[in-house]
């Protein structure tokens, strides 16, 4: 999610002041309320910067020299060799 979009849905849900309102908000998004109470804290915490997505996965590694991947395999095959 946006934080443009967490910032719009947050200041509908305060703006839900009657019974059941919150509730049709959150299925109308298809969102929980564990959603709310993250952004919440997260808009506390850190402010709108916070609202912004995290990029998710493992960091990319540098490309690794041919040089350097015959290394890594010359060491790989001697730990091998050695643990024999």
């Amino acid at each position: 999610f946006t934080a443009a979009y967490k910032q719009r849905i947050l200041d509908e849900a305060k703006a839900c002041t009657k019974k059941g309102e919150l509730g049709a908000l959150l299925r109308r998004e298809g969102l929980y309320s564990s959603h709310l109470a993250a952004w919440r804290a997260v808009l506390l915490q850190d402010g709108l910067k916070g609202l912004a997505p995290k990029k998710r996965g493992i960091e990319a590694r540098p490309p690794v020299g041919l040089e350097a991947k015959r290394v890594v395999e010359l060491e790989r095959e001697l730990r091998r060799m050695t643990a024999i």
